[in-house]
């Protein structure tokens, strides 16, 4: 599907949720047959996933968090890249 970008519009997959897992206390991404634990800095970004290009994500988070906005990108950009090549995630 191609890389990532700065422009890419990124969601969930089909069949793909976000989901509270209260037995283990954190946020899991839920799939066919599949689960994904996530950590707290990937449960915040797959959680602002809300149509916008990347960059837009990239950008509120560095100024959210006073980061460079290239740190933020490259950390951004590679947890997504990850979660797409996983079957989590669909861009465009």
């Amino acid at each position: 599907m191609g890389m990532i970008s700065a422009d890419s519009i990124v969601r969930l997959a089909p069949g793909t949720r976000l989901q509270q897992d209260t037995v283990r206390g954190g946020w899991v991404l839920l799939g066919p047959e599949r689960m994904l634990v996530l950590d707290d800095i990937a449960q915040l970004v797959v959680s602002r996933l809300a149509g916008q290009p990347v960059g837009e994500l990239i950008a509120a988070l560095a100024a959210e968090f006073d980061a460079p906005v290239d740190v933020i990108g490259q950390d951004v950009l590679g947890l997504l890249t990850t979660l797409a090549d996983k079957g989590f995630l669909r861009h465009g």
